[in-house]
């Protein structure tokens, strides 16, 4: 019969003593698992001083490598319960023994099976009282870690377009307005780009609204890619529409800009179904120089946005007075 509240696991040292071979034998009938070691540094990486519960040495007065032993199980887990057994021997083999490895539990050998389970009992529940709080203080860093993780998702869900992986209209409001007030505060230049997919309707009447969403990742992939860092900033704007930022630039600079990504969507092919899909799209271009306002600034883009339109889609306009 087993005795009840063992530990599921033992360290145990490694030595020539004769009794090594009737104590495993013991630890083995009760089912333990044994991790036999000579030094500790055989299982210093592998996460087993972090969860054994109990260390086992066999000391005589020929061989007390033992101690050394359990004294560096000590130095790695304090909690780690630390056994000694050994023959009757002198006084000071006991006092080496407590006053350097601080052992918790001193036995005679040979080991004798109904005193060690005993006391290997009373060490797995001291061994649980000790650890409790450790365990109970893990549980609640796992959980504030799991927390903070769902939080930085929900933030980025937040803030970020599912389908295409921009930055939302959420983000390019915040976005913007942090940029103009660093425009107002220190000078630094910018232009913003309103781009809408031509015909964007037809697509999802002709192919299927599947379709018109591959085609609006498609043109996002194409914007998150060409990205300059540090300078460019992409947003799903809404809809068929998307929103580009560009700091330091002009008008003109970033009228060039637009149009090399619209010649990139130009000659690319969107495949889906059998079909093959090409789009083009409108953009209309204001800059920071065209000063007023914030809500000004996205007006004006949106104003030349319209006469990209009327002048025949698939262009570049920059905004100008009229």
């Amino acid at each position: 019969m087993i005795p009840e509240n063992l530990p599921r696991q033992v360290l145990l040292h490694r030595s020539q003593n004769t009794y090594l071979t009737h104590l495993k034998r013991l630890l083995e009938n009760w089912q333990i698992e044994i991790f036999e070691a000579s030094v500790r540094a055989e299982y210093r990486d592998t996460g087993i001083l972090d969860s054994v519960p109990v260390a086992l040495a066999l000391v005589s007065e020929e061989d007390f490598s033992g101690i050394d032993f359990l004294r560096s199980i000590m130095h790695s887990n304090n909690w780690i319960q630390r056994f000694m057994l050994s023959a009757p021997a002198k006084t000071e083999l006991y006092m080496r023994a407590v006053n350097k490895a601080h052992i918790n539990y001193l036995l005679t050998l040979p080991p004798e099976a109904a005193s060690l389970a005993t006391y290997l009992s009373k060490a797995q529940r001291r061994y649980e009282n000790l650890t409790r709080p450790f365990a109970k203080f893990d549980a609640l860093t796992d959980i504030a870690e799991e927390l903070l993780l769902d939080n930085q998702k929900f933030r980025l869900e937040a803030n970020t377009d599912a389908l295409t992986q921009l930055m939302n209209r959420r983000s390019f409001n915040n976005i913007f307005q942090k940029i103009w007030q660093k425009y107002k505060q220190k000078g630094i230049d910018f232009s913003l780009a309103i781009l809408d997919i031509d015909h964007f309707k037809k697509v999802n009447d002709m192919y299927g609204h599947a379709s018109g969403d591959l085609v609006l990742k498609n043109l996002g992939d194409i914007l998150l890619s060409n990205q300059r860092m540090g300078i460019d900033y992409a947003f799903r704007y809404g809809g068929e529409e998307f929103a580009l930022i560009s700091l330091n630039s002009n008008g003109k600079e970033m009228k060039g800009y637009v149009e090399r990504l619209l010649r990139m969507v130009r000659n690319t092919v969107v495949k889906d179904k059998g079909n093959f899909i090409r789009i083009t799209f409108s953009a209309g271009v204001s800059q920071s120089r065209d000063d007023g306002s914030p809500e000004k600034i996205i007006d004006f883009a949106d104003k030349a946005l319209y006469r990209a339109k009327q002048s025949g889609r698939n262009c570049v306009v920059v905004y100008t007075p009229v």
